[in-house]
């Protein structure tokens, strides 16, 4: 009997890897979009790097954040070693915003787990990854390790495409209080880099009580495996 996951995952190795199995230490990509704080809030553009291992779920993503005509903020968010950090900086130097902790670890994890389609190789059955299909197009992940323990359900489509993924719940800060919301991302656009299939636009929700509030959407301009 085949493994829990196992028809799902193959699905999307053959999709993601035509080329057949990469070896590699991770990925890495940049990104141009927008994304604002608040649905009442402008949208502000930005310009960001990302990093990903070649295992296991961390990652590193540095950003400029665009937050006035003559005005930029550098942000970092990170989960390296079972922790996450959120820092953000005007012109790099002075603090606006800094995020860490519980509640950040498990924030940042379940990012990095979401964002698997940008390194489809940790599709394989390997602690502290498992994988459960939920449904016939919905393939359930989960991260289980040190303490933190995060799922998302990541749908399918035929050819093997990721689709988007989804969470009953990722913490938010709402003033100086966290909240419990649901939480989404949508993948679209996949294209070939370096034997890979990956998606090049994807777009963040919370799900509120008065509808989805999309905060972050963006596009890949340039991917490269890292060997």
């Amino acid at each position: 009997m085949p493994e829990p996951g196992r028809g799902l995952l193959a699905r999307i190795e053959r999709f993601s890897m035509p080329a057949g199995p990469v070896r590699c230490r991770g990925s890495w990509l940049r990104q141009q979009g927008e994304m604002r704080f608040a649905p009442d809030r402008p949208w502000l553009p930005f310009e960001a790097e990302e990093w990903f291992l070649g295992s296991g779920i961390d990652f590193r993503w540095r950003a400029k954040v665009r937050v006035a005509p003559l005005l930029a903020a550098s942000v970092v968010d990170t989960f390296q070693g079972g922790r996450g950090r959120l820092t953000a900086r005007i012109l790099g130097v002075f603090p606006v915003a800094r995020s860490r902790g519980e509640t950040t670890d498990n924030a940042e994890a379940l990012r990095g787990l979401a964002e698997a389609p940008w390194r489809p190789f940790v599709f394989r059955a390997a602690p502290p990854l498992s994988w459960e299909e939920s449904a016939p197009d919905r393939l359930l992940a989960t991260f289980d390790e040190g303490g933190i323990r995060v799922a998302v359900e990541f749908h399918v489509d035929a050819d093997g495409r990721v689709l988007g993924g989804t969470a009953p719940s990722r913490p938010r800060l709402v003033g100086k209080s966290v909240v419990e919301t649901p939480w989404s991302g949508s993948f679209a656009e996949y294209r070939t880099f370096d034997g890979l299939r990956v998606p090049t636009l994807a777009e963040v929700s919370w799900h509120l009580p008065e509808g989805a509030f999309t905060y972050w959407r963006g596009r890949v301009t340039e991917f490269r495996v890292l060997t």
